[in-house]
C-alpha cells in the first residue's frame, strides 16, 4: 500500500472514531435532547392549532351547506336585510332581523350561530349553547 492510500485509511478511521465517539458526547446528547424537547413543544402547539382550525373550517362548511337549504349563499349573510332580500321577504334595514325571526326561527338561530353575533338582542339569549328545544333543528 502506498503512503497516500495509508494516509486516507488513517483519516477515514479517525473520522469514524470521531463521529462515533465525539469529544463532548454528553454535551451533544444534552443539546440534542434539548432540541427535541423544543421541537416537541412546538409540534404539540401546532397540532392543537391545526385541530382547532380544521374543526372550525368543518363547522363553517357545514353551515354553508345548511344555508343552501334556504337558497342562501355565504355572501347573502352579510346583513339581516341581505338575508331578507335573498329569500324574498319584504323588509327594511331597521326590521330585517325581526322579519327573519318571525318568518323562520330555525334560520334565525342558524344565522346567529354562523354569520352574526351569537347573542340575539331580540330573544335576549346567546345561541352558542343551544337550548335542547333547538338542537333537533340544527
Amino acid at each position: 500500500m502506498d503512503m497516500l492510500g495509508f494516509n486516507l485509511q488513517i483519516k477515514k478511521a479517525r473520522y469514524m472514531v470521531k463521529s462515533i465517539f465525539p469529544k463532548d458526547l454528553a454535551g451533544r446528547i444534552a443539546a440534542l435532547e434539548h432540541r427535541l424537547v423544543a421541537l416537541e413543544t412546538n409540534l404539540v402547539d401546532i397540532q392543537v392549532e391545526y385541530a382547532d382550525s380544521s374543526r372550525e373550517l368543518t363547522e363553517m362548511r357545514s353551515f354553508v351547506r345548511r344555508l343552501a337549504d334556504w337558497g342562501l349563499k355565504a355572501s347573502d349573510t352579510r346583513s339581516w336585510i341581505g338575508v331578507c332580500n335573498a329569500v324574498g321577504w319584504p323588509a327594511i334595514t331597521a326590521n330585517a332581523h325581526r322579519v327573519v325571526r318571525r318568518k323562520d326561527m330555525v334560520l334565525h338561530v342558524l344565522l346567529h350561530r354562523c354569520a352574526f353575533n351569537q347573542h340575539c338582542s331580540l330573544d335576549g339569549v346567546s345561541y352558542s349553547d343551544l337550548p335542547a328545544s333547538y338542537r333537533p333543528y340544527l
